[in-house]
């Protein structure tokens, strides 16, 4: 799809913990305001991570959720988008059943995606963000189900992984982590320990870390987290901050913290292990951009790449493109779901840009 400007876009990341969404207009490349943000608490890793499987409950509220934010792209004019979701679903045994009822009863594609392309995005949206051109960076982007960390050198990627260490897997499959905060740092550390990062004598020569819990932890250590701003936490402060939730249930970090509760049980593992890569690191702040997985959907999809045209819910036409099937595996289809897979998917007639084609 190619680019042109002013565009209304959307961008939507279904991951482990929550799923969000941001509208944006776009009157360049990179010269954009958000006109709307959306996160629904649905956790999708729950059980994915112990059982292998998204529970129904937890599947109903991830088609609802997206069924919600199909009709509000539709009411603020979103012309084109992207939706993409990370390990939870990538991982589910019955996820093409999940993806089939979203195409269904929203006429949207949400697409599973690796963790190499995480890193990416994520390195995407730093580096509008940072100026990452004098020396070596960590980048560090934890998610519920795991934990994407890259070195970049000036502008480029040297290395990156993907590890299976996130805050809702951490929690789900550590027994009785529930009041047992020693416990909990204990198996931390020691899941920790088994990833190999390879950091070179002298260091980076800074650690930026994104996901919502570090823009919560900044928050809770008094560092400015507003949107357009960059935060710089001291390893001090985080320090004080793992020190206090430890102290306290999840209830009193609801009660006194004003935390969400799905944010409330997850946040001490999450300070764990940006404190861990820290220490690898050998930094003493973390920097906080406040931008994830979405920001670098929604830059990319503004200029085209991996976009979707958005069908207007009136008067549409039927357009055929050959659309790939979801990465990652097939099952059987449903009658609806197989001509959407097959390519045919509706677009305004007045789009201004033509025939949407392929995904690039």
């Amino acid at each position: 799809m190619s680019a042109s400007f002013p565009v209304r876009v959307a961008a939507i990341d279904a991951g482990s913990n929550a799923i969000r969404l941001v509208v944006a207009d776009f009157a360049g490349p990179a010269r954009y305001e958000v006109v709307a943000r959306r996160r629904v608490p649905v956790r999708l890793g729950h059980r994915v991570f112990t059982e292998g499987e998204l529970d129904e409950e937890t599947l109903a509220e991830g088609v609802a959720a997206l069924r919600d934010f199909r009709e509000e792209m539709d009411a603020l004019g979103v012309e084109r988008y992207r939706a993409v979701a990370t390990s939870a679903t990538r991982e589910a045994g019955n996820r093409d059943r999940f993806l089939d009822k979203i195409r269904v009863e929203s006429d949207m594609v949400l697409e599973p995606i690796t963790g190499e392309e995480e890193v990416r995005l994520v390195h995407l949206a730093v580096s509008r963000r940072i100026d990452l051109s004098r020396g070596r960076w960590m980048l560090v982007d934890l998610g519920g189900g795991s934990v994407e960390v890259s070195l970049v050198d000036g502008e480029d990627l040297v290395w990156s992984q993907s590890h299976r260490v996130g805050t809702v897997r951490l929690l789900e499959t550590l027994e009785a982590a529930e009041g047992c905060h020693d416990a909990l740092q204990e198996w931390v550390g020691r899941q920790l320990k088994r990833l190999p990062v390879p950091v070179s004598t002298s260091g980076p020569v800074g650690l930026a870390a994104t996901g919502g819990n570090i823009e919560s932890i900044a928050r809770l250590a008094l560092a400015c987290v507003e949107p357009l701003k960059l935060s710089v936490l001291s390893l001090r402060r985080l320090d004080a901050v793992i020190h206090m939730l430890s102290s306290m249930s999840v209830a009193e970090r609801v009660r006194n913290l004003g935390l969400r509760p799905d944010r409330a049980d997850v946040i001490l593992p999450a300070a764990l292990v940006y404190r861990h890569f820290a220490g690898l690191a050998g930094v003493d702040r973390i920097v906080v951009p406040s931008v994830g997985v979405k920001d670098g959907v929604l830059l990319e999809a503004a200029t085209g790449r991996d976009a979707r045209a958005v069908a207007s819910s009136d008067a549409c036409a039927l357009v055929c493109a050959d659309v790939p099937a979801p990465a990652l595996g097939s099952s059987a289809r449903t009658p609806a779901a197989e001509s959407r897979q097959a390519g045919c998917r509706r677009t305004a007639p007045e789009e201004p840009r033509g025939r949407p084609g392929p995904p690039v």
